[in-house]
């Protein structure tokens, strides 16, 4: 079997919900759609993740963010004292990230001691931009956030990581007619209200972040036989 986890987005509850009632066996494959690291526990469920044999991560915002800027922050010591002495490219990032709350990531990760740091850096370090995998007789691409100035002859190993990390997906058009899009990133129901708190499902496009940051579900797709599960 192979599953499809949508932005956990910190929520240790419904991620150990949604594990208990996947149940994968170590023969499944378990696809992390990225935004792991946001809300209260992203870094213990990152520590989780990271000695389960069949979870593979791919790359959100939240995790661009955090194996760019993480080891500056450690580095000063604290935030602020980072953006006071990183360049001005790294100080944009800092800003933008700062606007989606990673005060806690940030406290958490300079909890651990030197071994737990680099533990997180390398698993950071893994997280793929995107997937390309195939069930059932289909071809699933995965990115967090869809792929920036998408261009059909274009392959997918020719875009680069900002590409499939900082998309604005377009959920009204089809983007392959032969491959599905997966993605995260942007509420289901600021797509569409009819899929408040539900995967959309549409032209191709299978959207999976249902709002668990703002109290919604947290969803998980299986892909063959093609079956969705909500926490």
């Amino acid at each position: 079997m192979t599953y499809i986890i949508g932005d956990i987005c910190g929520n240790k509850e419904k991620y150990e919900k949604m594990l208990e009632k996947l149940n994968p066996k170590d023969t499944d494959a378990v696809f992390v759609i990225g935004n792991v690291l946001c809300g209260e526990n992203g870094i213990e469920i990152l520590q989780d993740m990271m000695y389960r044999a069949n979870i593979f991560p791919v790359l959100g915002k939240q995790e661009y963010y955090a194996k760019k800027l993480l080891p500056l922050i450690a580095e000063n010591g604290s935030t602020e004292k980072a953006a006071e002495n990183i360049g001005a490219e790294e100080k944009a990032l800092l800003a933008e990230w700062t606007k989606l709350k990673c005060e806690k990531t940030v406290s958490d990760f300079l909890s651990l001691d030197e071994e737990g740091r680099e533990a997180i850096l390398d698993y950071l370090s893994e997280f793929a931009p995107y997937e390309e995998i195939e069930e059932g007789g289909k071809t699933f691409v995965l990115a967090s956030s869809g792929i920036r100035n998408f261009d059909g002859d274009k392959p997918l190993e020719d875009y680069d990581e900002e590409d499939f990390v900082f998309a604005e997906t377009d959920y009204m058009t089809p983007y392959f007619s032969d491959r599905y899009l997966v993605t995260g990133n942007k509420p289901t129901a600021m797509i569409s209200r009819e899929f408040t708190g539900k995967v959309y499902s549409k032209k191709r496009h299978l959207a999976i972040d249902c709002g668990a940051l703002y109290g919604g579900n947290l969803a998980a797709v299986c892909l063959n036989p093609l079956k969705v599960y909500y926490c």
